[in-house]
């Protein structure tokens, strides 16, 4: 099998299709594009995630905690606690781990959550770090929620820049092919990026705004202004809206020109001869709504940059590309990440 994540159609057949049927406790589970589950608790609500940095060599430690946070965050929820399993490889030494212990408890601490279990083990079943994350967050039962899907009509919604996550592993782990095509200036700003991270500021803000409707859900739960939020991991800025369309059971035009990037991603994509738009990248939320002029203002108080990229349309419209000529291109579905390739 190729490496990375299972295609959508893949993931339904060999893992979906065989999970038991869920408990009334459980409001959301497990599906395509749904990367946290809603678990009733009574008065309180339950959002809880968990993901994996396979790739993030000994930087695994700032990642985990963001990729699994970032999850709840794009509930609109503030994650409060994180479980963290490491399996580091037999080539590892003691200071390695304690440097990936270090690095997630110092996240951990900046974003206000707890650590409050996991696992550590060396095993000869790997040969690079791959660390776990389970992140949760707790709310009253009077927080709005997601509708769960996007509409036809909303627009898709892009914080910060693309690319964010594959050019700080590209810049710290894979600096030596970079040095000779990209100035160490822009391999100097992407290895910063780690600053950039977490989506918590962003997907509180957007995630906090009762719909001008006041719409409720059958479980009396106020709608937010907010439709369906992403975080964008692997597969990019287009995986991600793709996936948001996909589990919505709709179409999405993307405007290639809208896609905010920075100059120093642009540089080191070029070099590495990678796709800045199916780049990982932890630190860009994708919210869709039709409100986006209140979800943006939220987002811009929250000190965050954000900008519409595009719309969700009718199934039969399909998945698009708007380049940057005016062209419609097709969509292909998610597949491995460019950051396999370099």
């Amino acid at each position: 099998m190729k490496t990375g994540k299972l295609t959508n159609e893949q993931l339904s057949s060999i893992v979906l299709s065989r999970l038991p049927k869920l408990s009334e406790n459980t409001l959301v589970g497990a599906d395509i594009g749904a990367d946290c589950a809603w678990i009733n608790m009574g008065d309180r609500l339950m959002v809880i995630s968990s993901d994996p940095i396979t790739a993030g060599g000994m930087q695994s430690g700032t990642l985990t905690v963001h990729v699994s946070c970032n999850d709840i965050a794009a509930c609109g929820v503030r994650p409060s606690g994180i479980l963290i399993d490491i399996v580091a490889p037999s080539s590892a030494t003691e200071d390695d781990i304690s440097e990936i212990v270090s690095q997630a408890s110092r996240e951990a601490e900046k974003l206000g959550v707890d650590i409050v279990g996991g696992h550590t083990e060396v095993s000869d079943s790997v040969n690079t770090f791959v660390v776990i994350s389970t992140a949760f967050g707790i709310v009253d039962k009077n927080h709005p929620i997601p509708r769960g899907k996007a509409r036809a009509g909303d627009k898709l919604i892009q914080t910060k820049r693309c690319a964010i996550e594959g050019s700080y592993i590209a810049a710290t782990e894979h600096r030596t092919k970079l040095t000779a095509k990209v100035s160490s200036e822009y391999i100097e700003e992407a290895a910063s990026y780690n600053s950039l991270i977490s989506v918590v500021n962003e997907g509180s803000a957007a995630g906090s705004l009762v719909a001008s409707s006041e719409e409720k859900n059958d479980h009396g739960y106020y709608y937010g202004a907010a439709s369906l939020m992403h975080d964008i991991t692997e597969g990019g800025v287009l995986g991600a809206a793709y996936e948001m369309a996909h589990y919505s059971g709709l179409g999405v035009n993307v405007f290639e020109d809208n896609i905010p990037i920075s100059e120093a991603s642009k540089q080191i994509c070029s070099a590495l001869d990678i796709d800045p738009y199916r780049l990982i990248s932890s630190g860009s939320l994708l919210i869709a709504s039709s409100e986006p002029d209140r979800v943006i203002e939220a987002i811009k108080n929250a000190g965050v940059d954000a900008c519409v990229i595009g719309e969700f349309t009718d199934a039969s419209e399909g998945f698009k590309i708007t380049d940057k000529d005016g062209r419609f291109i097709e969509m292909d579905p998610p597949s491995a990440d460019e950051i396999y390739r370099i």
